[in-house]
């Protein structure tokens, strides 16, 4: 079922205000995604905290300039709800599994979105996958290995999330906050501007630079939107931390031997997206639909520039305080991609309804 705005008339607003005090109560019933037992066990269903989360987006999905773009705009709205507390130390470690389900089943729910008004992608051709099969347990084991890690390092404290950040940093999917924030934000960068640096199709409104991003700047993205407080905390602390000890920086970066450079890494999730997103593979798309995936893609990666910022400004100063954060909020995410991948392909299930409760 799409969902349409119920009408007790809220309307306006910033995506990011959550203060309205007339948002009305919803409850949200079936499209319940894949859970093994295993990933419940670390990542439970949490029902109630996804029926407080879409109350309170309601007033924003008023202003979606489409619909069809519900889920899609629910995924990215949440990411940022979620990540701003998480980067701010209101966050644990036992509340973090129910708050990573709760990315991992809009992320489904937005791809199964997207495959039914628009079908299957062309993306998934263009990688050459052999698309896995409901009900994906070996994407579920994905999650399931990924988060047990980062969720052992947060229950034994700061000095193991130190520990655990180099191999985070250097996860070269979309599971690590350097890749991940740079295939991401290089997707907006491939749908809107033109060659070299983009494909934007003839019959796209050009948006020049709506999202900045390129390989040269390693972890710079600039956002034709208002940046949360959280983001512009981490981005004042990494400038802080790097002018002050450029040395551990560059150490950083570089790795140890045999390591793979950071920057190398970034300028490849960067080009990626030219793999993936580019060509044909939005034309069907309307234009309404192609402008929300473009600001929710970009608001999504607000949390995950502040996780990868913050785990440089853990590792330069050795602040164990700053590496249980960004762990926290690598954590959250960890469901996001693999969750987009499991909708796309599971076609026999249907969206959620959503009610007034």
């Amino acid at each position: 079922m799409t969902y349409q705005p119920l009408s007790w008339g809220i309307a306006g607003g910033d995506e990011m205000d959550q203060t309205q005090s007339d948002t009305k109560e919803l409850h949200l019933s079936g499209g319940e995604p894949p859970l093994t037992a295993d990933l419940a066990a670390i990542m439970p269903a949490a029902p109630a905290l996804m029926d407080r989360l879409v109350s309170e987006f309601a007033p924003t999905a008023a202003t979606l300039s489409t619909q069809q773009a519900y889920w899609a705009g629910l995924n990215g709205w949440m990411t940022d709800r979620l990540s701003g507390p998480i980067m701010e130390g209101k966050v644990t470690a036992d509340e973090v599994g129910e708050q990573a389900w709760a990315i991992y089943a809009t992320s489904c729910w937005g791809g199964m979105e997207l495959r039914e008004h628009w079908g299957m992608p062309p993306a998934l051709k263009n990688l050459g996958m052999t698309p896995p099969k409901p009900p994906f347990p070996e994407v579920q084991q994905g999650i399931v290995l990924l988060l047990t890690q980062r969720l052992a390092a947060l229950r034994s404290g700061g000095q193991a999330c130190l520990e655990l950040l180099p191999s985070i940093l250097r996860e070269a999917s979309t599971s690590g906050p350097i890749h991940g924030v740079g295939y991401n934000a290089g997707v907006q960068v491939v749908k809107t501007e033109d060659p070299p640096i983009g494909q934007r199709r003839p019959h796209r409104q050009p948006k020049p630079a709506v999202v900045r991003i390129n390989g040269r700047d390693f972890l710079r993205v600039d956002y034709d939107r208002p940046t949360p407080q959280y983001l512009k905390v981490w981005r004042s602390a990494f400038e802080r931390a790097v002018t002050a000890h450029p040395d551990a920086y560059e150490k950083l970066l570089a790795g140890e031997e045999g390591e793979t450079d950071l920057r190398e890494i970034w300028k490849s999730a960067v080009a990626f997206g030219n793999t993936t997103w580019g060509g044909d593979s939005q034309d069907v798309w309307t234009d309404a639909y192609w402008e929300e995936t473009i600001r929710w893609s970009s608001i999504l990666t607000f949390g995950m520039e502040a996780a990868g910022l913050a785990a440089f400004v853990a590792l330069i100063n050795q602040d164990s305080e700053a590496a249980t954060l960004a762990v926290l909020c690598n954590a959250l995410y960890l469901g996001a991609t693999p969750g987009w991948l499991v909708g796309l392909l599971n076609v026999d299930e249907k969206l959620p309804e959503i009610t007034q409760a």
